[in-house]
């Protein structure tokens, strides 16, 4: 797809660049810029004209805008202002010092240090950044999804290096940091469709839609001229000062200056990231209509590795490698316009990626006083790290084993009946230790109590045993050891049972179970036997049950 950028002759550009920047001294109404050469000693105009402009016999002009009345004697120590648009100029370069994600430029593959000149054309895919430092220092980050054009990039001559650069920006966004100069500024300018934003020493961005009907603008540091294309409001750049943002429509003069919404807060976000999706919550704010993410190596942002936009105060990443990194946030207004940068240094350890656990389930529930606990194989893993707790914080720790190696481990501890919480982490062969998975939790019951000694009153027998308030009970009695040949069996609202003595003699079986007020079902008692003989009772309970 063809970059949609207009192509100006340089003098053309030149002219127009210096009808749309701030003039270099203050107070003044036209907007010209000029170079200022402190005269030397043996400077004349035309000697200066010789080596400063294009036409070298044009310096009547200087003597007038700056006053002179003898052009061959100026007095040393002099300010003589020069139009920019009427100087020299030399063929300069930008390069590139960062890249990531799917770029496309007309000038080849792009790699850090490559040098681009004018008329290169750059396009940037999903994810997609490029970052370019011009002859000054100055820099100008390409976002994902944009479509730019070095208009020009050029240097006055003689001048110790002072620039003139236009960034053509078909769509798309360019975050630019424009350097401070001493003496004379140099010109930067970035154009869209429908606006030409000219700056010096500013840190601002610049967005333009797909249609080539809107763009919009805000400001950093420093001001901005903002000039409409095509509108009756030409001749008239607006002032955008540090803080405030704009739009331009096509055709329309640009929106007042809008104040920018202020930075999210990010201190309750999370500066340690654990898993392969980081996550990042933060308080809404009431003005914003949807939020801008980005992911940066490093504070400046010119190393740019993600970047997301998202409706709700929750930003989130995917597909980043570990490390450290710096996420900035800004809020976006009902005009599309965005706000201040809140920035917060993180670091990312997801990997090696804890297993998957399978046994407990989580929020099981079962009588046992030692624990088999059971997960899935991790691609990275050579060994395991199982931590236990009887708390969700995991301040209260049964046991932490290492070196753990296979899928399963039954820790030593002995565990007493209340609620647990357990995970497990990955371990390299090389000893990285991965984080810890997601805590799942099983609560512990207490072993059913052997029954109490049975009381026989006249024919018939109560047998009583523990349990706890609200539950209920399903008791069994049996003539084999597997319950297939059931006697009795019936479910109880308290823990005892009376039954009529058998009327056979010979060995019975005999268990229970508790099922608590939530439904869970315990395991059966231990198997107790009873031995009729003839028409009397005599019972051996076994507390050990029966292996069957």
């Amino acid at each position: 797809m063809a970059i949609r950028i207009r192509s100006f002759p340089i003098a053309a550009a030149l002219m127009l660049l210096s009808a749309t920047f701030i003039v270099s001294h203050a107070g003044a109404v036209d907007r010209t810029q000029y170079f200022v050469h402190t005269a030397k000693d043996g400077d004349t105009l035309i000697g200066l004209a010789s080596r400063y402009l294009v036409k070298r016999n044009n310096w009547p002009p200087l003597q007038t805008l700056n006053k002179i009345a003898d052009p061959t004697r100026i007095r040393p120590g002099t300010p003589i202002r020069i139009p920019l648009s009427d100087m020299k100029t030399e063929a300069a370069t930008a390069n590139v010092i960062a890249l990531s994600g799917p770029v496309e430029s007309s000038a080849g593959k792009l790699t850090p240090g490559t040098a681009i000149g004018e008329g290169t054309n750059i396009k940037t895919g999903d994810n997609g950044f490029v970052t370019l430092r011009l002859a000054d220092g100055s820099t100008m980050v390409v976002q994902s999804k944009s479509q730019v054009k070095l208009d020009i990039a050029r240097i006055i001559a003689n001048s110790g290096g002072v620039p003139i650069t236009r960034l053509g920006l078909a769509s798309g966004r360019v975050e630019a940091r424009v350097n401070k100069r001493d003496g004379a500024p140099g010109r930067f300018e970035i154009a869209t469709p429908t606006s030409n934003m000219g700056v010096r020493g500013t840190s601002f961005r610049v967005s333009a839609d797909e249609a080539g009907k809107s763009s919009g603008g805000e400001v950093v540091e420093g001001i901005v001229a903002v000039t409409s294309t095509g509108s009756a409001s030409n001749d008239a750049p607006i002032d955008l000062a540090a803080g405030y943002g704009t739009i331009i429509e096509s055709g329309r003069p640009p929106l007042p200056p809008v104040q920018l919404l202020a930075a999210p807060d990010l201190r309750d976000a999370p500066a340690l990231q654990e898993r392969i999706l980081l996550r990042f919550k933060f308080a809404p704010l009431s003005a914003a209509t949807s939020y801008r993410a980005q992911v940066a190596v490093d504070r400046a942002f010119t190393q740019l590795r993600a970047e997301t936009t998202f409706a709700s105060a929750e930003a989130k990443f995917g597909d980043l490698a570990d490390g450290n990194y710096f996420l900035r946030v800004r809020a976006v207004d009902k005009h599309g316009i965005e706000g201040g940068d809140a920035v917060l240094p993180f670091k990312l350890k997801a990997r090696p990626e804890p297993p998957f656990t399978s046994v407990p389930a989580n929020k099981d529930k079962f009588a046992a006083t030692q624990v088999e606990f059971k997960w899935s194989n991790a691609t990275e893993a050579d060994t395991y790290r199982l931590q236990l707790a009887s708390d969700a914080a995991f301040i209260k720790i049964v046991s932490d084993d290492r070196g753990i190696r296979g899928d399963s481990h039954k820790p030593a501890a002995t565990l007493k009946p209340s609620e647990y919480f357990w995970r497990v982490a990955s371990i390299r062969a090389d000893g990285d230790v991965g984080p810890l998975g997601d805590a799942q939790s099983f609560t512990l019951k207490a072993m059913p109590a052997a029954p109490n000694p049975p009381k026989e009153d006249g024919g018939r027998v109560t047998f009583t045993w523990g349990g706890e308030a609200g539950q209920q009970f399903d008791f069994q009695l049996a003539r084999d050891a597997k319950f297939t040949a059931l006697v009795n069996e019936k479910r109880l609202d308290k823990p005892e049972i009376t039954i009529d003595k058998p009327s056979e003699a010979g060995i019975f079986y005999m268990r229970f179970r508790a099922i608590d007020p939530d439904g869970f079902v315990g395991p059966y008692s231990s198997t107790q036997t009873i031995e009729v003989k003839s028409t009397k009772w005599y019972a051996l309970f076994l507390l050990l049950p029966f292996l069957l």
